[in-house]
């Protein structure tokens, strides 16, 4: 298979992360070329109750291995340049805050607002939050939730543009 995709569905959301394995050239094979760049820079995108729980986890796991704080700073001990891509998940805005790549989707608001009051509140970029306008969710029925995520694709699309736009190789 050339690529695998691994699906965790919970509850009303889903999880998806597709790897596409690197082709290994054979004993007859002679490559003449370099390969192209791989890409340097990812943006996550979160979706539903169980993809912004997930997300959340990530975020404090990465914050971790590249010594920023919840605030977005980074440690003393991380200014080090030992060869660290920090740059693969954040970006650094101007006043030296790591800021992650990262759009979070949900139409029922409670575990974003969650994560927007816990101890990283300031470490996501409060526009790539993507809420319902109402507020309720879809509550379990499939065509309201295919009618809100209709009406607000737009602003979606706007949102991961301009992350795609912040980026020099995606």
């Amino acid at each position: 298979r050339s690529a695998h995709a691994v699906l965790t569905q919970c509850s009303r959301s889903a999880h998806a992360v597709l790897t596409v394995p690197r082709p290994r050239p054979t004993s007859l094979q002679v490559q003449t070329s370099p390969r192209p760049s791989m890409p340097r820079e990812i943006i996550t995108v979160q979706v539903g109750q169980c993809g912004n729980q997930i997300g959340h986890e990530f975020w404090k796991q990465l914050c971790l291995e590249h010594a920023i704080m919840p605030d977005g700073t980074i440690q003393e001990f991380g200014r080090a340049p030992i060869g660290d891509r920090k740059d693969v998940f954040f970006y650094q805005a101007d006043d030296d805050h790591y800021v992650p790549r990262s759009v979070m989707i949900d139409l029922e608001p409670r575990v974003i607002d969650g994560i927007l009051k816990s101890e990283q509140r300031n470490l996501f970029n409060p526009e790539n939050v993507l809420l319902s306008k109402t507020g309720g969710g879809a509550g379990n029925i499939w065509a309201s939730g295919y009618r809100q995520g209709a009406e607000r694709e737009e602003e979606l699309f706007d949102i991961l543009d301009r992350e795609a736009d912040n980026s020099d190789s995606l």
